[in-house]
């Protein structure tokens, strides 16, 4: 009724509105129902509340008017393909490097999610140092399916996979120092580097994992005691890294005193046993990096990396001194849904798409004359390599003239590519029109 008098202009900004007595006289309601309505409005800025005169219409306020997005203008850099995967302007997207928010918050999960009531006052504190104990513990049990020896004070909670790498970078990277990395590799992590003044060096990544001799070239000419690699389902080849080449690695880190990062986002619905550098090096000389961003609701927001002691004692007070605390309501939903099961049974719903899409968008590139190199596990990515009839930055430009949003094989490179390719997100890339429009931007033969 309120808002109706002064839409129709019987009150003004600045007059009185009745009592609140008279005014639950007048439409015959409770005082505490009109109390609602007031103090509603006065949360909406209708109304304004003077203490000891009354309510009142809110001076006429000018309501900025939201700014239109603006238009996809290309991706010149790693940084801006980060930014349209959030901002999301473009409809059809096989560049996305995230799987579709209904494959990880299905109708199930949510359901699931919707039924769990935290009835602790603690869930709405600060977190511990290290993240929520239970889940911890849980976790130090979920990698120990793994062959990973973890004790749960060897584990930091993080705001995901990249909160884990930027805690990493903090306290091994000064800026000068020599850093390897695989190439193709993961396009954010170059850019925390770079941030960090890191001299960066790069290893090739072949289908069953990185170079071991060119790593071992590397890592002595470069002086470098860092090396990032994603072991299983690599971001963006979708190749995972042998056991013969894993026991490579781990002998010329030994052999040159080096640190390795593991990064394993999709580990929860790759095999347990797969081969992982922290299993066979016991977390001697590996990080281990978690996710569950990548297979929850990426607005969990929510990892872990697992380090020796020393190491995580390190990396956790950082974390206390850059962040405080990760969220401990967003982990207890997490653990909660892990320890009735449903977290499992969500696993292994996203686990069957992931494996169907994958191979219907196979079995369309090869219709289109393409040559791929099949993912060895479950992968959300597929790697397109070939000659395309455009440079990336014409490509880019014309697949969003066409609504699609793709992702160059130059973002995934520190310096110039070598060859010339795509990454293709699996739940996206057999649109119809994505395909269309790939069949005419590469030359096939």
């Amino acid at each position: 009724m309120v808002r109706q008098e002064i839409d129709n202009g019987a009150l003004h900004p600045g007059d009185r509105l009745r009592s609140i007595r008279e005014q639950a006289q007048v439409l015959g309601v409770s005082k505490n129902t009109v109390v609602e309505a007031y103090l509603r409005l006065v949360a909406q800025g209708v109304l304004q509340s003077r203490p000891g005169a009354g309510y009142f219409v809110a001076r006429a306020l000018k309501i900025p008017v939201r700014a239109a997005r603006s238009p996809f203008a290309g991706i010149p850099d790693g940084a801006a393909l980060l930014i349209e995967q959030l901002e999301r302007r473009l409809a059809i997207r096989p560049g996305d490097g995230r799987l579709p928010a209904d494959w990880l918050a299905d109708a199930a999960l949510r359901r699931s999610l919707s039924s769990l009531k935290l009835h602790s006052a603690e869930a709405y504190n600060y977190n511990t140092a290290r993240g929520f104990p239970p889940l911890r513990e849980r976790i130090s049990r979920l990698l120990a399916e793994r062959g990973i020896g973890c004790a749960p004070e060897q584990i930091v909670m993080t705001h995901g996979a990249n909160h884990a790498l930027d805690l990493i970078i903090r306290n091994y990277v000064r800026a000068g120092d020599a850093v390897l990395v695989e190439e193709p590799g993961y396009y954010p992590l170059f850019s925390k580097l770079r941030l960090a003044g890191a001299r960066i060096f790069s290893v090739p990544r072949e289908h069953d994992g990185p170079d071991p001799e060119f790593f071992a070239q590397q890592a002595m000419a470069s002086g470098a005691r860092l090396f990032f690699t994603q072991t299983l389902a690599h971001n963006p080849t979708g190749g995972s890294t042998s056991l013969a080449r894993c026991h490579a690695l781990l002998r010329i880190a030994e052999a040159q005193d080096m640190l390795i990062i593991e990064d394993d986002p999709f580990a929860d619905i790759l095999p347990a046993m797969a081969p992982r550098l922290a299993a066979l090096d016991q977390l001697d000389r590996v990080i281990y990096v978690g996710s569950f961003s990548k297979t929850l609701a990426g607005s969990f927001r929510s990892g872990y990396l697992a380090a020796n002691r020393s190491r995580a004692d390190a990396l956790s007070e950082l974390l206390v001194v850059t962040m405080v605390s990760t969220s401990s309501h967003n982990e207890r939903l997490i653990h909660a849904l892990m320890e009735q099961g449903d977290y499992m049974k969500h696993l292994k719903r996203l686990s069957r798409r992931v494996e169907e899409a994958g191979v219907r968008l196979v079995r369309e590139l090869e219709k289109l004359g393409l040559t791929i190199e099949r993912p060895q596990t479950l992968s959300t990515y597929v790697w397109v390599r070939g000659h395309f009839t455009m440079t990336d930055h014409e490509r880019i430009a014309d697949a969003a003239r066409h609504g699609i949003f793709i992702a160059p094989g130059s973002a995934f490179f520190v310096k110039e590519p070598p060859y010339q390719a795509m990454r293709i997100n699996i739940a996206y890339g057999t649109d119809p029109a994505f395909l269309k429009w790939l069949g005419m931007a590469i030359k096939v033969g």
